[in-house]
C-alpha cells in the first residue's frame, strides 16, 4: 500500500510504502533532511514537524525522547531517522535545515571540481 508524504516548505510529494522510514524515504526521493549520525538517532540534525498529529507515524523511541525531550515532541518535532510512516502525513523540514543541505551541497560540488 503506497502512503502520502508532504513536505514543506517545498511542497513536494512523494509515496511510500506503509511502514518506511521517513528519512531513507526522504533521502531516496531527494529531499534534503540533514542526517549527521547516519540514522542512529544521535544528533539531532534529522529533526522535523509532523504537521498532522496523527496515529500515522510510530511512537517515539527512547532514543528520541531523550533527544527532542516531550516538550517539543508534543508539539509534533521527530527525528526522521526514528519515525516510520503508517498513514498520509505532513511534514515541515525547518528552513534552517533546507539552507544548511544546499550550503554543503554547493562546497562539495566545489571540492570535487577543485574550485
Amino acid at each position: 500500500m503506497r502512503i502520502k508524504i508532504e513536505f514543506q516548505p517545498r511542497g513536494k510529494t512523494i509515496s511510500v510504502n506503509k511502514g518506511d522510514n521517513l528519512l531513507q524515504s526522504a533521502l531516496k526521493n531527494r529531499i534534503a533532511i540533514r542526517n549527521r549520525c547516519r540514522g542512529n538517532g544521535t544528533c539531532t540534525n534529522c529533526k522535523i514537524q509532523i504537521m498532522t498529529l496523527s496515529p500515522f507515524v510510530s511512537m517515539p523511541s527512547s532514543q528520541e525522547l531523550r533527544m527532542i525531550g516531550e516538550e517539543e515532541m508534543s508539539e509534533g518535532f521527530r527525528l526522521a531517522c526514528q519515525t516510520r510512516v503508517y498513514g498520509p502525513i505532513q511534514v515541515r523540514v525547518p528552513e534552517e535545515a533546507w539552507k544548511n543541505v544546499v550550503k554543503s551541497q554547493i562546497q562539495q560540488q566545489k571540492e570535487n571540481e577543485g574550485i
